[in-house]
């Protein structure tokens, strides 16, 4: 749930003693939910709501009394989210797919990820063995040398 802010509306003083217009109060709704009225004029007020069905509950009288919002705050978005519909652009998918679509695209998208990444396993792994290849050749040419050092200078062992 987002933050809004917005006023209260009144078409209609049922009671006749609310008076109407098109700003009798500022409205402000907290992201859980919890919304603040502060009621304008002389004999201004604050109340605190459950949320924005208990305001319209108590002041609404059957849609004579209204909130209009007039600003929203965007929704925040998992930054995970963006990139996998990102991913799921460029994997030629929607992002406005039905569930069914979007595992399915989900699947080919990982698919596609696992594969890159067991390619890049085998190019690592191709260069280690390489390496240890080398390596190992350069230690045993090594100790070859040593044995053949000992060898000359122990000739008769």
């Amino acid at each position: 749930m987002s933050v809004r802010v917005g006023r209260i509306v009144r078409h209609e003083d049922v009671h006749g003693v609310s008076g109407t217009g098109d700003h009798l109060a500022d409205v402000f709704e907290a992201s859980d939910g919890t919304t603040i009225v502060r009621w304008l004029g002389k004999d201004g007020s604050t109340n605190v709501y459950q949320g924005v069905k208990n305001v319209t509950n108590v002041h609404g009288h059957g849609g004579k009394t209204e909130i209009e919002w007039l600003w929203e705050q965007e929704a925040d978005i998992d930054p995970m989210e963006a990139v996998f519909d990102k991913k799921i652009v460029e994997a030629g998918g929607s992002t406005g797919a039905t569930a069914a679509q979007e595992d399915e695209e989900a699947e080919a998208i990982a698919e596609e990820l696992a594969e890159e990444a067991a390619e890049t396993v085998e190019r690592v792994a191709e260069k280690v063995v390489v390496k240890l290849a080398k390596k190992t050749a350069e230690r045993v040419a090594e100790k070859a040398a040593e044995n053949a050092k000992v060898v000359d200078e122990n000739p008769e062992e």
